[in-house]
């Protein structure tokens, strides 16, 4: 669109990694700073001299702006998985935008990589196992936000010093609070269904958090699903309420932000003085509006699905809420992602215009959000293995 400046020597997607906000980017090297090597997240040092990232792979044959659900029959992780996790080692810790190398942990090349960097490629130790361990649950999570991470090493038994999450223990308490009372009125409908008593009910609530239980399995198969799939979908079902609750505190500015982007208030003010690229920037910002839009209307139609099979389980149809749980990991994937990308998109949007409560930018400030957005929001994301 114009020539390169300095300020744009920075990768958008190096970008994305550093300021995307924490749903998407894990800096340890913040985060450890104060943490005694000894209780670090890696065992490994390098890996905590890192940032670990989530970014989207979908269906690279699925249309810009199609709903990319996938059936729970489909084959391929991908499919199921379509937020991976990577790893960007900085040239330098203390100028991570000076550019460094990136590790994608279901790459092909990855064990091979991670031999080079770390020394962890194959667990030959005690110490590269648990670094594998601990790096295989956070790609088993869609974001990298500290709930979630939190509560799946505390449902795995793997020790992480709370340091590492960038949560209070009172925040962690409400949101277990809003989940349990989200969850409770199913499980009351199907346990007193049973002639089940407050014990019993209060043991079958005990199951969100510790799927080994019994009744974690009990549940499950009382609509037709194998007891051995009620880990993940109780991990699902958790993650989908919390992205729930994360979409209540970023919806208002997602809005904002959407009907900027459909306003002539996003015309940066000084237009007249890029006249050339006037065009192509209306178009860029049309991109940007139909990519986001996109993202809202995933989520609704996955909370309406969510809350018609809810209704239906409470007006004594079970049927609709069975297929709901059934295809509840995919759900959640997709959720989380676009959750993960709105929280993004807000974060970026709040960090251009603290100053700016009149969101008028200049023509150079509007390119640079608009490309900030538009990678948050990308779902076939370029895999670079260096920056």
């Amino acid at each position: 669109m114009r020539a390169r400046r300095q300020s744009d020597s920075v990768s958008p997607i190096l970008e994305q990694i550093l300021y995307g906000g924490s749903s998407v980017s894990m800096n340890l090297i913040t985060i450890t700073r104060e943490i005694p090597e000894e209780n670090r997240l890696f065992r490994a040092r390098g890996l905590n001299k890192a940032i670990l990232f989530k970014y989207p792979n979908f269906d690279e044959d699925a249309d810009d702006y199609a709903n990319p659900i996938a059936d729970e029959d489909e084959d391929g992780d991908a499919a199921s998985r379509p937020v991976e996790t990577g790893i960007y080692i900085p040239h330098s810790v203390e100028h991570t935008e000076a550019g460094g190398l990136a590790i994608y942990l279901r790459a092909r090349n990855s064990n091979l990589l991670l031999a080079e960097q770390f020394g962890i490629g194959e667990a030959n130790s005690e110490a590269a196992a648990a670094d594998l361990r601990t790096l295989t649950l956070i790609d088993s999570v869609p974001s990298l936000d500290a709930f979630l991470l939190k509560a799946c090493f505390e449902g795995e038994k793997v020790p992480v010093d709370k340091r590492h999450w960038a949560i209070s223990d009172a925040e962690d308490q409400q949101l277990r609070r809003l989940i349990r009372a989200r969850i409770e009125p199913i499980v009351r409908k199907a346990i007193d269904g049973g002639g089940n008593g407050a014990q019993s009910i209060e043991r079958f609530l005990e199951a969100i958090w510790n799927p080994e239980l019994e009744e974690a399995g009990l549940f499950v198969s009382a609509f037709g699903i194998d007891r051995s799939e009620a880990d993940q979908i109780f991990s699902a079902w958790k993650g989908t309420t919390f992205y729930e609750y994360q979409l209540r505190r970023i919806a208002p500015r997602a809005r904002i932000i959407l009907n900027w982007l459909k306003s002539r208030e996003c015309i940066p003010v000084d237009i007249r003085m890029h006249k050339p690229y006037e065009t192509q920037l209306l178009m860029h910002i049309e991109k940007v509006g139909k990519l986001l839009e996109t993202t809202l209307l995933d989520i609704r139609q996955i909370l309406a699905d969510y809350e018609t099979s809810f209704s239906a389980f409470m007006a004594g149809q079970p049927e609709p809420f069975r297929d709901y749980l059934r295809k509840i990991r995919s759900h959640y994937w997709l959720l989380g992602y676009c959750v993960s990308a709105l929280t993004s998109v807000s974060h970026l949007d709040a960090r251009c215009m603290k100053n700016n409560p009149q969101r008028k930018l200049y023509f150079e400030a509007t390119h640079k959000l608009l490309r900030q957005f538009e990678v948050a929001l990308d779902r076939r994301r370029e895999q670079k293995g260096a920056f």
